[in-house]
């Protein structure tokens, strides 16, 4: 008698703990997943909002600079990661490690420069102390489709230029 009432409760238990599987209750079975080809891909520009992605990126530039400044030690592997940014130098005199940039913002419309290339103008001011100066630089972004597995991937790149 004690066996079969073992019996009962481990079934009793394993088929309480098994309800909450079922397919009724999965949530995500009845899910349906939409999956969009490449020939319906959204337009790059309606997608991505590229003062912001220029800012993201000139930041990353001033900051490596800042870098840079602060650590000689490592300024050839730093000057490499600039080069990522810009083929120029974008600022003429060392600015040491005392700076800021604020107010990015762009000016004007966003050039096509062709399918996979937008020019950007954007405009900051440079705060070393209490000296405060107004500058531009250009945004190229190149953006590309990739295919990673079947799935369609779309990666931009910042490059910055004066002109």
């Amino acid at each position: 008698m004690k066996k079969l009432v073992c019996i009962l409760l481990m079934l009793l238990c394993v088929m309480s703990c098994n309800k909450g599987y079922a397919p009724e209750h999965n949530k995500t079975a009845d899910m349906e997943l939409e999956v969009t080809s490449e020939s319906e891909l959204i337009e790059f520009s309606k997608i991505n909002n590229y003062e912001a992605l220029s800012a993201q990126k000139l930041n990353e530039y001033f900051d490596l600079l800042k870098l840079k400044s602060s650590h000689p030690d490592f300024k050839r592997d730093i000057q490499e990661q600039l080069m990522k940014y810009t083929s120029e130098s974008l600022i003429e005199f060392d600015l040491g490690d005392n700076f800021k940039i604020e107010n990015i913002h762009q000016i004007g419309r966003e050039q096509n420069i062709s399918d996979s290339v937008i020019k950007v103008q954007l405009q900051f001011d440079l705060i070393i102390g209490s000296i405060q100066f107004k500058d531009s630089v250009y945004a190229n972004i190149t953006s590309k489709v990739i295919n990673v597995d079947g799935d369609v991937l779309k990666t931009n790149k910042v490059k910055f230029s004066r002109e």
